[in-house]
């Protein structure tokens, strides 16, 4: 049974000293899902690392949201081409056996 844990936007800002409303701008961007329950805004613990690395490009480097969206594209692609790529190392892995 997979537990989910989750942190409330307010403490995640608070604890990163940014405003609640980049967090928002980056959901009207498709770059990071909020759960709502009682009128509260959560982030999954699983967006949590995601979510850090693009305040730490928006901070550090200065990238825009779109930016952000083209970098979360590409950091998808490669992720989807590192998979594939693992995938044919094991079907390579059965032949050469």
């Amino acid at each position: 049974m997979n537990t989910t844990y989750y942190i409330t936007i307010k403490d995640f800002c608070e604890s990163h000293e940014i405003e609640e409303s980049f967090i928002f701008s980056l959901r009207e961007h498709e770059l990071v899902t909020l759960e709502v329950k009682e009128e509260e805004y959560f982030i999954r613990q699983e967006e949590l690392p995601k979510l850090e690395k693009m305040i730490r490009l928006s901070q550090e480097l200065g990238i825009n949201l779109e930016g952000l969206e083209a970098v979360h594209h590409l950091l998808e692609l490669v992720e989807q081409m590192q998979d594939e790529v693992n995938q044919l190392k094991n079907k390579l892995r059965k032949w050469e056996d």
